[in-house]
């Protein structure tokens, strides 16, 4: 099997990447993880052992889930470092793809409809050959930050819902210069990019030239952030 097949490509990962193929209860939410599956050869190498590990409570194991990783796995297993363990050997020699600082883990990106799939490949008998991590992107997109906030004591809050970064922005502006407040927009959200410039505007007692009409109309070209 080479890195590319019919219905997913497979790529190898990048070390920037390693944090995907590991348990992290900290991201689960924002990876939308579902879950991971440990599995192994067996001590013929040519066997096939699994079990599955629930992430989030297991509320994103749907049927949809279900069947988009039926699919990945027997792809991988037909063709690919899932056949056995000399199979996964030299998928990893060929592809590269290490993960790990002494080379013996490599990792492997795939994506399919809504769902990534993260192959973790450990191609030495007698330990478990294979964690395969498992994520909802529209989990991911759901959970995105739309704002940040830090003051000068070191405090520093993530907010996920547009009221909660707006109300949090009204009360603290005002006190900026005692407590070191600072805020930074991630959304590219027209309606709560002007609420923020209202307030900035407001604080030193002026009115937001731009209507709204025209955060709608750049709405796409503003990448960067609203930072104060």
């Amino acid at each position: 099997m080479k890195p590319n097949s019919n219905c997913f490509s497979l790529r190898p990962a990048t070390r920037e990447e390693a944090s995907l193929f590991y348990s992290d209860d900290q991201t689960d939410r924002s990876l939308g993880t579902v879950g991971h599956v440990r599995m192994d050869f067996g001590s013929s190498g040519k066997g096939f052992y699994h079990t599955w590990w629930p992430h989030n409570g297991d509320r994103f194991n749907t049927p949809e889930f279900k069947e988009a990783l039926q699919q990945f796995v027997d792809a991988v297993r037909e063709d690919g470092p899932l056949k056995d363990l000399p199979s996964m050997g030299q998928f990893c020699r060929q592809n590269g793809g290490a993960i790990t600082e002494d080379g013996r883990s490599y990792g492997y990106l795939a994506e399919m409809g809504d769902y990534r799939f993260c192959l973790r490949c450990t191609p030495s008998p007698g330990e478990y050959q294979c964690y395969l991590y498992c994520y909802d992107l529209r989990q991911q997109t759901l959970d995105r930050p739309v704002g940040r906030v830090s003051f000068a004591n070191g405090e520093y809050m993530e907010f996920t819902a547009p009221q909660d970064y707006l109300r949090t922005i009204r009360e603290e502006l005002p006190t900026k210069d005692g407590t070191g407040f600072r805020f930074e927009t991630l959304t590219d959200d027209p309606a709560v990019r002007k609420a923020v410039d209202d307030m900035v505007y407001d604080l030193y007692g002026e009115e937001n030239p731009r209507p709204l009409a025209d955060y709608i109309a750049r709405h796409g070209q503003e990448m960067g952030g609203q930072q104060m």
